[in-house]
């Protein structure tokens, strides 16, 4: 006797025969996507016709969950106005528990966009980290200083015998 197996995807929808087996009641699908639904349904054959199909069996396949995410910057130290750039890296990367979320725990002295683009805003320290559900990276201290300015237009005045006044803008 033959035996036809039969898969579709999601919930409803059209089954697809992938597979006979002969003179055996069990066969082991595989290829399929983790985290996803699929419905499946077996019919025999005995050469001259078809049974109706069996009852359908739906199933979720397993998810692959996140083991680590690593967040690494090019730059640790800016000026205000200045940028840097965040680099996430997850394993396994055929996770399924989603993407990450970066987010920085002072974003008045500096931001941080789900890119990875971080942006100085005002002298102080503040932490980046991602995040993916319950599982977070290590976090990387970014320290924001005041904007460097250029000097220009240096006098003196009050010149005594041992001291001179210096003004500059």
């Amino acid at each position: 006797m033959k035996y036809y197996i039969y898969q579709g995807t999601d919930t409803d929808g059209e089954l697809t025969k992938i597979a006979e087996v002969t003179d055996k009641k069990t066969y082991t699908v595989t290829g399929l996507q983790a985290k996803t639904t699929y419905r499946f349904a077996v019919s025999s054959y005995n050469g001259l016709r078809e049974s109706a199909k069996s009852n359908i069996v739906t199933v979720t396949t397993s998810e692959i969950p996140v083991q680590s995410i690593t967040i690494a910057i090019d730059k640790t130290a800016l000026e205000v106005g200045g940028t840097a750039k965040a680099s996430v890296t997850v394993t396994p990367t055929n996770e399924t528990d989603g993407d990450y979320t970066l987010t920085s725990t002072t974003p008045t002295v500096a931001t941080v966009d789900q890119s990875g683009n971080i942006k100085a805003i005002a002298p102080g320290a503040t932490t980046i980290k991602a995040t993916i559900g319950t599982k977070t990276s290590n976090v990387v201290t970014i320290t924001v200083y005041e904007a460097l300015v250029n000097v220009s237009n240096l006098t003196s005045s009050n010149v005594t015998t041992n001291s001179v006044g210096l003004s500059w803008t």
